[in-house]
């Protein structure tokens, strides 16, 4: 069993690394890197003013810990033909799943321990913790994680207790995080241990498998996985649902306006839910960003690098009709085909600027930086569009 798993995890691997690939291109690294020094920088200036003995950062700190446990699922790679094939292997499974829990150990423990590191400054400048009481920290993070893989483990055997897992398995991990910060970090450790071995006891040696609940808990999981590398591409297992959107009709005359070709852009934009769906991501993460960005420099830093990432996805468009032999055929030339495309490009364009820069007021309401923050990315959309993105139609 131990051997078969080992086959599936090499594929899964595979598997991942292949959208992984995808999803760390040029354009999401360099976003990355200045979402990372913005988000960074703004930490930094908020943990300056924080006092000690603040209630609100406790509760940020324990509903953060308690919950980040939950990120991470168990990965069993089981797959619907297992209960044909493998079930006289069924109570013999406990070493396949054992391997299972090993494996998505690795990263959920590296997600844990990342997770509580970004939080320790704003840990220390609240409750001013000593190096003693920053391992007792982390070791808790770590134990709480273990026991969280073990209850998911609990929840494939046939003979279990659904309701009291799930409530340990929520529970636990919040109730940890409320000793350790209300009470004292020694404390919150010796009752994570607690858990940690309660949990570990129960887990029997011998006992069978529900195929049923454990192929349905991997399938829900991939799905997840594979909804995640869909915000980035095109991922065949995830399939749009075909509805009609009454309010698209008159963003589409908007876009429409024009030729023939104008009007095939506008609809192909709107109708490709993978192409329009990352644009109103991207545009939405952005304005996250401008949002609590205060410096004024970073912040239109910022806004110019998000067009720019946004804009050049709309690259694909000017493609999406060179299979249809039907196109090659229209009275019009060339030149109409890519003023068209430009043109649509320029309105998308238009939208995104006026988005980021009313995202770029912020808390403060800054009006000067959001009329400069317009000016520079209506400049920046239209030379993208009728530069850049005009070459792209040969």
């Amino acid at each position: 069993m131990g051997d078969l798993f080992e086959q599936r995890r090499r594929r899964h691997f595979v598997l991942l690394m292949k959208y992984w690939r995808l999803v760390f291109n040029d354009h999401f690294i360099i976003a990355l890197f200045f979402l990372f020094g913005a988000l960074a920088y703004t930490y930094a200036q908020m943990i300056a003013h924080v006092s000690p003995g603040q209630w609100w950062a406790k509760l940020f700190l324990t509903l953060w810990l308690g919950l980040i446990v939950h990120v991470g699922r168990l990965a069993t790679l089981v797959e619907p033909a297992d209960p044909v094939f493998l079930l006289p292997q069924t109570s013999s499974m406990i070493n396949y799943f054992r391997r299972a829990r090993y494996y998505s150990l690795i990263g959920g423990e590296a997600i844990t321990i990342l997770a509580t590191v970004v939080v320790l400054p704003l840990a220390m400048a609240t409750v001013k913790l000593t190096g003693f009481e920053v391992g007792e920290i982390i070791a808790s993070m770590v134990l709480l994680k273990f026991a969280h893989l073990i209850l998911a483990q609990r929840h494939l055997s046939l003979v279990t207790n659904l309701t009291m897992l799930n409530v340990a398995g929520f529970g636990e991990p919040l109730v940890a995080q409320v000793i350790t910060w209300w009470v004292s970090p020694t404390w919150g450790f010796v009752a994570t241990i607690v858990m940690s071995i309660g949990h570990f006891a129960h887990l029997r040696v011998t006992e069978d498998a529900d195929w049923a609940k454990a192929i349905r808990f991997e399938r829900e999981r991939m799905e997840s996985v594979y909804r995640f590398f869909n915000l980035f591409t095109d991922v065949p297992q995830v399939q749009g649902k075909v509805k009609r959107r009454a309010w698209a009709n008159g963003l589409i005359n908007w876009l429409a306006k024009g030729n023939a070709w104008t009007f095939l852009y506008a609809r192909g934009l709107v109708r490709n839910v993978e192409l329009s769906g990352l644009i109103a991501r991207l545009t939405a993460l952005m304005m996250v960003v401008l949002f609590f960005v205060p410096l004024a420099w970073l912040n239109t830093a910022l806004l110019v690098i998000g067009l720019y990432l946004i804009i050049t996805q709309l690259t694909p468009l000017a493609d999406h009709f060179e299979a249809k032999v039907f196109t090659h055929v229209y009275p019009f030339p060339p030149k109409e085909r890519q003023a068209a495309f430009v043109k649509v490009a320029t309105k998308v364009a238009v939208v995104v600027a006026v988005l980021l820069a009313v995202a770029s007021l912020g808390v403060r309401l800054d009006w000067q930086r959001a009329g400069i923050n317009l000016v520079v990315a209506l400049i920046e959309g239209c030379l993208l569009t009728r530069y850049y993105l005009k070459t792209r139609i040969h």
